[in-house]
């Protein structure tokens, strides 16, 4: 096994980067086998970490570990003899139920799967199944632990987005893009109120739509001169500003870029200036809106991970190895941050072909974890009144501040709206009445009560007699 302290490399680049003190990081394996292991992906649940991978064992299967019992343990996904790939992974943040997409070759085109379970458990559905290369998916989940999706397909003829879910049981793709020009490499994020919002690029712009009331909105021009290898990540705040994290030539090299919509409009700042190719870059926001991005850098003769973020207001970046081996990450969610703030990073060495994961030492942010950004332990309960069509729904308030209480039905839909303003800290109860925001009684059924405050999202599910 390797495992090693990297300490904090000493660059300075006047006016765009400055370094933060004493961020050091520990390296750890977590796959040790005789067949390559790469591409791993990851999620934070409440215990431990969930990561997803590529082995190949004469083809490519897909794989998950987890470190639920204080060491990594590894178990199969797929099984079979065509090339399966992850691509990417989320979970809620109190279940160890990981929620994986899967591009496969379906000989002769390429196809897109949806796995989810646990280890020795594990349900697979194919969601596309066509005649077209269907790639890229990208996921999220919403608060009725629905699946959303975006990807590519080139289904006319040039590459287009789409997008799918499987809010109604079965899955349903949609359309995003119809032009005659390449749309690709899509990432998506749900905002609060559970609309799709996906960035992509045409190879020379990256452009941002979101659906919103049934219809996806005219794409905006987040920003231009990107390339097809820019491969931009999304993630939305608490306040459903997005936040975008892309690799960009500057005339010189690739370097990492980002740009928010936080005044209205898409504004870029320069993350790194160096004299390498700095490439794949995530993200992750965290509770006090301050970004946190990795990337791999192609610094000397092997490739090294950094880390970036915007916390004291200007940008600081922190290495987290350095050796003689290449340390290699690409596109999508290899990086994350638990409830104690600590970073997580996943890379691979495609020397020994094994996985590795990074933690820093310190939390990367103070001021709440990440169950401040995904689901977690619910303090809602609810009660159904025998022999009265009425549910009454106890729930707590951590804090004094903005609340929203409101119901979805099995589909998704916003059902009421029963609280939506300022609220004290403590116990409240409300009570339904069955009827909808238009005025007309609920049908009997499953139906989602949805809690949001400045710093939680709970949910459970009642049923309507």
């Amino acid at each position: 096994m390797r495992k090693y302290i990297v300490l904090t490399a000493m660059l300075l680049v006047a006016g765009l980067v400055s370094l933060s003190p004493a961020q050091t990081w520990t390296i750890e394996q977590i796959t040790d086998n005789t067949e390559p292991d790469m591409f791993p992906f990851i999620a934070s649940v409440s215990s431990g970490l969930m990561v997803v991978y590529l082995h190949n064992d004469g083809d490519d299967e897909v794989f998950l570990a987890s470190n639920f019992s204080g060491s990594w343990t590894s178990s199969r996904i797929t099984d079979n003899t065509r090339v399966d790939k992850p691509y990417d992974i989320a979970a809620l943040y109190n279940e160890q139920k990981a929620h994986i997409t899967v591009n496969w070759q379906d000989t002769p085109d390429a196809e897109i799967s949806y796995c989810s379970g646990s280890p020795g458990s594990w349900d697979i559905e194919r969601v596309t199944d066509d005649a077209d290369n269907d790639g890229w998916p990208s996921l999220a989940i919403d608060h009725a632990e629905h699946i959303h999706m975006a990807y590519y397909s080139d289904a006319g003829g040039d590459l287009e987005v789409y997008y799918a879910n499987n809010t109604t049981g079965d899955w349903v793709s949609e359309q995003v893009t119809d032009n005659g020009t390449t749309d690709a490499y899509p990432w998506l994020a749900l905002d609060s109120d559970e609309n799709p919002n996906i960035v992509y690029t045409d190879y020379t712009t990256l452009w941002y739509t979101k659906k919103t009331a049934g219809i996806w909105t005219t794409p905006e021009d987040v920003i231009s001169g990107v390339s097809m290898t820019s491969y931009p990540f999304l993630v939305l705040d608490k306040d459903d500003d997005c936040h975008v994290t892309y690799s960009k030539d500057d005339g010189v090299d690739f370097e990492i870029y980002y740009a928010n919509n936080v005044t209205g409009s898409w504004q870029e700042a320069k993350v790194t200036s160096n004299d390498y190719d700095d490439l794949y870059p995530t993200l992750f926001v965290d509770p006090n809106t301050k970004v946190h991005i990795a990337y791999m850098a192609a610094e000397g003769t092997d490739p090294e991970i950094f880390y970036a973020n915007n916390v004291g207001g200007v940008w600081t970046t922190h290495r987290v190895t350095d050796n003689s081996v290449p340390d290699v990450s690409i596109y999508g969610r290899y990086f994350t941050a638990d409830a104690s703030g600590i970073g997580h990073i996943v890379f691979f060495n495609p020397l020994d072909g094994e996985i590795y994961h990074a933690y820093s030492n310190s939390p990367i942010f103070t001021g709440g974890g990440a169950e401040e950004t995904a689901p977690v332990s619910s303090p809602v309960s609810i009660s159904l009144e025998e022999g009265s069509f009425s549910t009454m729904l106890n729930y707590s308030v951590p804090k004094t501040g903005n609340v929203s209480v409101k119901i979805y039905d099995a589909s998704g839909s916003l059902v009421k709206t029963l609280v939506e303003g300022s609220q004290s800290e403590g116990e409240h109860t409300v009570t339904w009445n069955g009827v909808t925001d238009v005025g007309v009684r609920a049908a009997p059924g499953v139906y989602f009560f949805n809690l949001v405050t400045a710093d939680e999202n709970a949910s459970v599910k009642g049923v309507l007699k």
